[in-house]
């Protein structure tokens, strides 16, 4: 057997950033609303959701007001290639020269 990685224990999973701020929110939430002594308190999945809303107005406010996140998404839309945009000729492939 080999020592060495394989490719998939190389890279590490894709992180959501949504999910991260909404995993911070739901943390911080939990451990005010659950170490209070009131008994009216909202059910975990209620704050979950509550969380996931949160984070994803979060998400589009750091867009809007956010000239850094702005920049960075404007910079990899440019990098990007639009595929509508791409115009291919399967026609001349066959075709001898």
């Amino acid at each position: 057997m080999s020592d060495q990685p394989t490719a998939s224990n190389d890279r590490a999973p894709a992180r959501d950033p949504l999910q991260e701020v909404a995993l911070r929110l739901y943390v911080e939430l939990c451990g005010h609303i659950y170490s209070g002594s009131a008994t009216d308190k909202p059910h975990p999945k209620a704050v979950v959701e509550l969380c996931f809303k949160l984070a994803s107005m979060f998400e589009v406010g750091n867009l809007e007001f956010n000239p850094a996140a702005r920049a960075a998404r404007d910079a990899r839309d440019k990098a990007s290639v639009n595929l509508q945009n791409v115009q291919l000729d399967f026609a001349a492939l066959g075709k001898p020269v």
